[in-house]
């Protein structure tokens, strides 16, 4: 029968009985072996360039708080075959997404038991990523807010396009401050025809205000491309 080859495991944690308790664990697994456990993400990066771990179990927050994103990201780029796992206690959106986004397979909490820990590392082995309940959710839920931005920024697009020259002329000095009062004076026209172009892009945007209309565009990064 072949023998199975252990699974090469580096373990990054700033905090030694972190580092202690998972290398106590990892130690009665058959199937892996531990190549060293560092207090960084610099040293992480550095060791698994000499001694070439399979995973590396990898904290976030250790010299500064996003090291372990830092370190994930410089290993993807430079090893890509050594598979980066995430455990961490932080839990919010722009952590996981930065962390995926680097080159992480995994994000594990740790408050997770130890065979979903070990499971993660073992999949992670074989190329495998599996999303956690969690994870997946927060994925979906941004995926969806992309997908309504999307929908925003196309359906103001095409209401900027329907814009005739003199409106988005207006909607311009509108947006630089300037009062109805002070764009009669600058174009040379009666105020009730500023008026009557502040009505149509009221009725063509669909809001209520200039303040409203001016706030979305400006969110949707619209000024950028019309009125850099």
């Amino acid at each position: 029968m072949t023998d199975v080859v252990p699974i090469r495991v580096l373990i990054a944690d700033d905090m030694m009985p972190i580092r202690d308790y998972l290398s106590m664990v990892l130690a009665h697994e058959p199937d892996m072996n531990i190549v060293a456990t560092v207090e960084s993400g610099t040293d992480a990066v550095s060791l698994a360039k000499s001694l070439q771990p399979n995973v590396v179990l990898m904290d976030i927050e250790m010299e500064t708080p996003r090291a372990g994103v830092d370190a994930i990201r410089t290993l993807n780029q430079e090893l890509p075959d050594i598979r980066c796992v995430v455990l961490t206690h932080f839990c919010d959106d722009n952590t996981v997404f930065a962390a995926f986004e680097a080159g992480a397979v995994d994000y594990v909490f740790k408050n997770a038991s130890v065979s979903e820990i070990l499971e993660s590392i073992r999949a992670a082995a074989q190329g495998r990523s599996y999303l956690r309940p969690q994870i997946a959710r927060m994925i979906t839920s941004e995926f969806r807010a992309m997908r309504s931005e999307r929908e925003a920024l196309v359906n103001t697009l095409n209401i900027v396009y329907r814009l005739t020259p003199t409106e988005l002329s207006i909607l311009r000095l509108l947006a630089e401050g300037k009062t109805k009062a002070e764009i009669t004076k600058l174009r040379h026209v009666e105020a009730s025809t500023i008026r009557t172009h502040v009505n149509n892009i009221l009725k063509k945007f669909d809001e209520a205000t200039v303040a409203d209309v001016v706030e979305r565009l400006r969110r949707l990064g619209i000024f950028d491309i019309f009125m850099g």
